[in-house]
């Protein structure tokens, strides 16, 4: 199309230029600009390339949102008890947040002990139906033979515990002596029973145990799953030393940000 002229101006009719004044025509084809379409064909093309990317990576960005969930949950749970125990040593004038354990109390006495140091918590007693007070067995972090070959739960995670106001559960565990002797099972790598004797039952060893108590929680309760060690359920341990022990699991979750765990279901046939 020319440059407008000094002694006209332009005026389109009908796929027409004309310059006005000079009466000059000029003609040019209004759909000489080709036009660009994707056919059906690469449409479906594109949605289905689309759509096995989204199911390849869709599940993997939700477990990995999970996961972050679940550790700023078990975190803050972490950081509840501690400061529950800290705040009873302050209040109780002790030297040490291990004070809070008396082989003279019993476990419910012990929870309840650690149940008033909570704001906003609530103690769930034996007969308690409420949805978020339930018995719930709490899963190893990877799979154990019970006796039939089965995956068996770790501990049983019973009331009377308490709900803080986030949603953790806590349940602590009193011995009624402290250091202790105890047994438990020889097991191998995998966390198995072995029988090396061959007399076809596990075999046992005696120790002595220095954990005057155990402090259970569960991060996201015990109305939701997992229910599994190295995932939502860790411990510590109040010792004869007078010290807390943070476990393997949950310190990994505090250094690293992990969860290690593997998932299975309680009953599954253990190869």
């Amino acid at each position: 199309m020319p440059p407008p002229r000094e002694d006209g101006y332009i005026t389109k009719v009908s796929g027409e230029i004309f310059y006005r004044k000079t009466k000059k025509c000029y003609t040019f084809n209004s759909y000489s600009t080709k036009k660009i379409a994707f056919t059906l064909a690469e449409v479906l093309i594109t949605l289905g390339i689309i759509g096995v990317v989204a199911a390849l990576t869709i599940p993997n960005l939700i477990a990995d949102y999970k996961e972050k969930v679940l550790i700023t949950q078990v975190k803050k749970a972490y950081s509840e008890l501690d400061n529950a125990l800290g705040l009873y040593m302050a209040k109780n004038e002790c030297t040490n947040k291990v004070c809070i354990s008396d082989t003279s109390i019993t476990s419910e006495e012990l929870t309840k002990r650690l149940f008033e140091q909570f704001q906003g918590a609530k103690f769930c007693t034996t007969n308690d139906k409420s949805k978020e007070c339930q018995n719930v067995d709490m899963k190893s972090s990877k799979p154990i033979k019970d006796e039939e070959g089965n995956a068996a739960s770790s501990i049983y995670f019973a009331k009377p515990y308490f709900v803080s106001s986030n949603g953790a559960a806590f349940l602590a565990r009193q011995q009624p002596k402290c250091p202790f002797e105890a047994e438990y099972y020889k097991t191998d790598a995998d966390g198995n029973k072995v029988d090396e004797d061959n007399d076809g039952q596990p075999d046992k060893v005696t120790y002595t145990n220095y954990y005057c108590a155990n402090i259970y929680f569960d991060a996201n309760g015990t109305i939701k799953g997992p229910n599994q060690f190295g995932a939502d359920v860790y411990r510590i341990s109040l010792t004869y030393q007078e010290k807390v022990k943070v476990w393997d699991d949950l310190q990994n979750v505090l250094s690293t940000q992990k969860l290690q765990y593997t998932p299975y279901n309680i009953g599954d046939p253990i190869k």
